[in-house]
């Protein structure tokens, strides 16, 4: 049986190792926000002949998902994952696959999956030129929300995060937990975003916070996938000032040109969220599967 353990973050870079490419824009390279994420959805990992599996867990301890190995020897790993699921009296499953995993899973494995697309943990992807300048008709109501905020709040001022003020951005998770009844003693991403900010710099994460007449109202924060994508781990604002997811998505953009693109991450099936991630025109939609052994 492998030896699955819960990801340690003296061991992210580790981690990373075994998925390197430095064109990658998925969140399965993201070791950062895997770790950060990790207690909350009983993600571990193990090792096989130099190969790294990754897998989600259930409160029982059964295995909700195992990620496509990544590594030396993946068919081997693969075999391997097969044997672990055997061993706990389940088949395999593997779970958050791209399209390119999946091909390799089929490739290694002929007619042995039935794979279904899921429609909860598609990555949504951005040129970030994109939302740097929201050129265009198809960006018009973005600037005109972000136009309308400077216009309705005077004194507003745009920092980077430091060590010096992770209290005004951890301010403005509790305004939004507030803001919407939720107790943030039990909300499990306050925190996850607690934990980002303790570990700013070790985690070389990065992100704004907007103020308006010295008040914290919206705040980002993100990590690298690789040299091409950067990834938004979190965004909150405040919806009584009008505009301000507006405002600190673009303004973050304007940050980051130095990226191709931009991961938003997915929209978790909530329809809301996923109206406001197409109203931002993706350039890519990086659809996400669901592989059931058939054996």
């Amino acid at each position: 049986m492998l030896n699955f353990r819960h990801l340690e973050k003296s061991r992210i870079k580790e981690y990373e190792s075994y998925y390197s490419d430095p064109e990658a824009v998925g969140l399965e390279y993201n070791f950062v926000s895997a770790y950060l994420w990790s207690r909350e959805y009983d993600i571990k990992v193990a090792f096989y002949d130099d190969t790294l599996i990754k897998a989600y867990f259930r409160g029982d301890g059964s295995v909700w998902g195992y990620c496509l190995p990544s590594g030396k020897n993946v068919k081997g790993a693969v075999e391997a994952v097969f044997a672990d699921a055997q061993e706990k009296n389940d088949r395999a499953c593997f779970g958050y696959l791209s399209q390119k995993e999946r091909d390799i899973l089929e490739t290694l494995c002929p007619d042995r999956f039935v794979f279904e697309r899921s429609d909860t943990t598609q990555d949504y992807i951005y040129f970030t030129d994109d939302l740097a300048n929201l050129a265009g008709k198809k960006y018009h109501s973005k600037r005109n929300h972000i136009s309308k905020f400077f216009r309705t709040f005077d004194n507003t001022e745009i920092r980077s995060i430091t060590p010096d003020n992770i209290c005004d951005a951890l301010t403005v998770v509790e305004l939004w937990c507030d803001e919407n009844d939720i107790d943030r003693k039990t909300y499990a991403e306050y925190e996850v975003i607690r934990e980002a900010l303790d570990n700013l710099a070790e985690f070389n994460m990065r992100g704004i916070i907007l103020f308006v007449s010295g008040k914290p109202v919206a705040m980002t924060l993100g990590s690298e996938i690789s040299p091409v994508c950067f990834d938004v781990n979190f965004e909150k604002a405040l919806t009584a000032y009008e505009g301000s997811y507006a405002v600190i998505n673009n303004e973050f953009a304007k940050r980051l040109t130095a990226y191709t693109y931009i991961n938003r991450e997915e929209d978790l099936g909530l329809e809301g969220l996923r109206k406001s991630k197409l109203s931002y025109h993706p350039a890519i939609i990086y659809d996400r599967y669901d592989g059931v052994a058939k054996w």
